[in-house]
């Protein structure tokens, strides 16, 4: 059945567009083989932090260099990338450590009973590294909006001024950043269903629920997936802005 559904996920891939179709199938599986070695050497007992931004980094070369060329829009992109993981790395550090949603709540425990705990790995490391793969995709997409869609300005009306091309950036960003939000909130909302559902058979009240560490851990990852998102608009709109009026990375594809 897999093989099935990605001869079709091709096949579609090739019908819009034959060359990035080509190009986008093969960076899935790029991508795929990336995450595992980063699982991998996280099990091996690496600092998950470290390997998943990483793995982030090497994700965003895929999508960014091999998928789309290296260009002014993809070098803007990745850097703001770089930048906002960055951020997001102290920011999630903090609130791990304060929320402490690291490990397993109630909910798991049935299940890992039959298994030792004595794993030697910091599950706070591990929750950090789960929220940055996790809002990775998200950032890209909406860099890539925001990068690309300058860069068409830019070619359209070059008077502009660095002042008035950031704001046409933000301006672009106030009208993808809706859908984003929404489409990150409605992916994790889809994961949240089964949860929420034991939820209610367990006959969990709604203050049980709101501190409950695995619904709480499942919505800091959607808060940030969002932050990120967010904060990637400023920052991808004055580099891209920045680097289109002093005419660099002009590497086409």
């Amino acid at each position: 059945m897999n093989s099935i559904l990605l001869i079709v996920l091709l096949l579609l891939m090739l019908y819009i567009d034959r060359k990035r179709g080509i190009k986008l199938f093969i960076s899935l599986i790029m991508n795929f083989i990336i995450l595992l070695i980063v699982f991998y050497f996280t099990a091996l007992g690496f600092n998950p932090i470290i390997c998943s931004l990483i793995g982030c980094f090497l994700v965003s070369l895929v999508i960014l260099y091999y998928v789309n060329g290296k260009n002014q829009k993809t070098t803007s992109s990745l850097i703001s990338i770089i930048l906002v993981l960055l951020v997001l790395a102290v920011l999630i550090f903090g609130m791990a450590k304060i929320s402490r949603i690291a490990g397993f709540g109630y909910e798991s425990f049935e299940e890992i009973n039959m298994f030792s705990y004595d794993i030697k790995i910091d599950y706070t490391n591990i929750i950090i590294s789960m929220i940055l793969i996790s809002l990775i995709g998200a950032t890209v997409d909406s860099s890539v909006a925001i990068s690309s869609a300058l860069y068409e300005v830019h070619l359209n009306n070059k008077r502009l001024s660095l002042k008035e091309l950031f704001n046409s950036g933000m301006n672009i960003g106030k009208d993808i950043l809706c859908t984003t939000t929404n489409t990150l909130f409605f992916a994790f909302l889809g994961d949240f269903m089964t949860l929420l559902i034991w939820f209610n058979s367990a006959g969990y009240h709604f203050s049980e629920i709101i501190n409950s560490k695995t619904f709480v851990a499942e919505l800091i990852r959607i808060l940030f997936s969002g932050i990120g998102c967010i904060i990637v608009i400023p920052i991808t709109a004055i580099i891209t802005a920045y680097a289109v009026k002093n005419k660099l990375w002009l590497e086409d594809d």
